[in-house]
């Protein structure tokens, strides 16, 4: 009998590019995984959850560390026992002085690229290294609304309550610009709350003043937000997500 074809949609996981230190001193983290090979800590998107909080989540459950996403690198594409599978993954700095346990060695760049048994997994290596993630700050731009985005808010470092309102006055869009370049300044998260209009036109001016990427559209549907990631000089990756 002839079933016709089969066709199936990837199975979606995410993961991270774990760092730690900084210049010479960096090193990553890479796992062994089930099947032998060595790779970067992952896991499968549950149903509803948020692809921000599987990626904190896997790499939580894979090296029990604690983690703090930054950009997302990229994704790569395989086949697993005849299934397709997609994982994204972002840059995470770990905990100072974290160690982790269990299948997880900390390894120079260099070294890293030799232990990884994928070679996509050296290109999404090499987008950490490009980025260069040292010294990077992450500050979201989040639409006003109703929905929540704590998952993607925890996952970046950022309590709800310490997410500021920026209103359509000039003077709370300045303090937001200035919460911005403290973010940027001193490589820490922050957050901020806007009607769609004042997203635009802060993320406009984020942009003049500093060198920025392409230009990204900057309207973002209800629940939506914003991630920029970048220093008080410049904006080197800019995410627009669904809470």
């Amino acid at each position: 009998m002839d079933f016709g074809p089969s066709f199936s949609a990837p199975v979606m996981t995410a993961g991270a590019v774990l760092w730690r230190g900084a210049g010479m001193a960096r090193e990553v983290a890479v796992v062994r995984a089930a099947t032998g090979d060595w790779c970067f800590p992952k896991g499968r998107i549950r149903p509803g959850e948020h692809m921000t909080a599987a990626a904190v989540r896997a790499v939580s459950e894979s090296t029990g560390l604690r983690v703090r996403l930054g950009p997302w690198l990229g994704f790569t594409g395989y086949s697993w026992q005849g299934w397709p599978e997609r994982a994204d993954y972002f840059a995470a700095e770990a905990d100072p002085g974290a160690c982790g346990g269990g299948d997880l060695l900390w390894l120079a760049p260099g070294r890293a690229a030799d232990a990884l048994s994928r070679p996509d997994d050296v290109r999404i290596l090499y987008e950490l290294e490009r980025r260069a993630a040292s010294g990077a700050g992450c500050f979201l731009l989040i639409r006003d609304s109703a929905c929540s985005a704590r998952p993607i808010l925890s996952a970046y470092g950022v309590t709800e309550d310490a997410c500021g309102m920026a209103e359509e006055t000039a003077a709370d869009r300045e303090r937001a610009l200035r919460i911005a370049g403290d973010s940027f300044g001193a490589g820490r998260p922050a957050a901020v709350r806007a009607d769609p209009g004042t997203v635009r036109d802060l993320f406009g001016e984020l942009c003049r003043r500093r060198v920025a990427p392409v230009p990204v559209e900057a309207t973002v549907p209800e629940g939506g937000l914003l991630v920029l990631h970048g220093t008080r000089e410049r904006i080197f990756a800019v995410e627009r997500h669904l809470a």
